[in-house]
């Protein structure tokens, strides 16, 4: 199993709350939250419910000013291992589908890949669970949660009784509306190449979501278009998830996680 992270964003969320906390000031993936940073949160949320990820499986995705002001690489080496892979993006892009791809190298094969983002810690032992069960069929799945409301400002995933997927949306308030639980950061699919096909697909289509004026390319919606080719795709239930994307999500965190 091949692990992509983009850690490209610019954390200016962060940067606006330096008086609340010194540690806003760093790059966002190394702000250190409980003693460790933001990026290894959202990696141990893989290896500690039972995935085995080699480093030399790992692939970060960084932009090269990144790299060439703070060091990316190497503060990711000293964190995960020297055989981690870390590829750069060097040209403005619009979207987390447009960022990973960036990493097509190591995603365009039939080896499993998982797609994570780097804010987010949850248990996702169910994930595991599902991809260690699942039948030849089954080309992806998708870790979800219960949301607490039905307001549109997550990507959502309707299911059935037994698990599978039937519509995917990004902020999509009609799937919201029917019951959809929200989606977490944490993709798999069966093959990397589903995801590199129907990226290059959205893609040349120019088929984004989200506002007008700030539409992107974005992950899930790949979803959506495997299961409208007939592809299976199964949901994995996540029974809590923490968000660490904001100075509010990482003061809730740390008033209220116990590990």
């Amino acid at each position: 199993m091949i692990v992509i992270v983009p850690v490209a964003g610019r954390g200016s969320r962060f940067l606006e709350a330096t008086d609340q906390n010194p540690e806003y000031a760093k790059p966002k993936p190394f702000i250190s939250i409980k003693g460790k940073p933001m990026v290894q949160w959202a990696l141990e949320s893989l290896t500690n419910s039972g995935f085995e990820i080699p480093a030399s499986n790992m692939v970060f995705i960084c932009r090269q000013e990144q790299e060439d002001e703070y060091g990316f690489s190497g503060k990711l080496k000293e964190i995960f291992g020297q055989d981690i892979n870390v590829v750069f993006q060097t040209t403005p892009l619009k979207g987390a589908t447009d960022t990973v791809l960036v990493a097509k190298e190591f995603l365009n094969t039939d080896e499993d890949v998982i797609v994570s983002d780097s804010d987010h810690y949850f248990d996702a032992t169910s994930l595991y669970e599902t991809i260690q069960a699942k039948d030849e069929d089954v080309a992806g799945v998708i870790p979800v949660f219960q949301p607490p409301d039905k307001e549109p400002k997550w990507s959502f995933t309707l299911f059935d009784e037994n698990k599978v997927a039937s519509a995917v949306g990004e902020k999509d308030a009609e799937l919201a509306a029917k019951g959809a639980w929200a989606n977490i950061g944490g993709y798999y699919f069966a093959k990397g190449k589903y995801f590199v096909e129907e990226a290059e697909e959205m893609i040349a289509s120019g088929d984004m979501y989200g506002a007008e004026g700030k539409k992107e390319f974005y992950v899930a919606p790949i979803y959506d278009r495997m299961i409208k080719k007939g592809k299976k795709i199964m949901v994995a239930k996540i029974p809590q998830v923490w968000g660490l994307g904001t100075p509010k999500d990482v003061e809730y965190f740390l008033e209220n996680f116990k590990e």
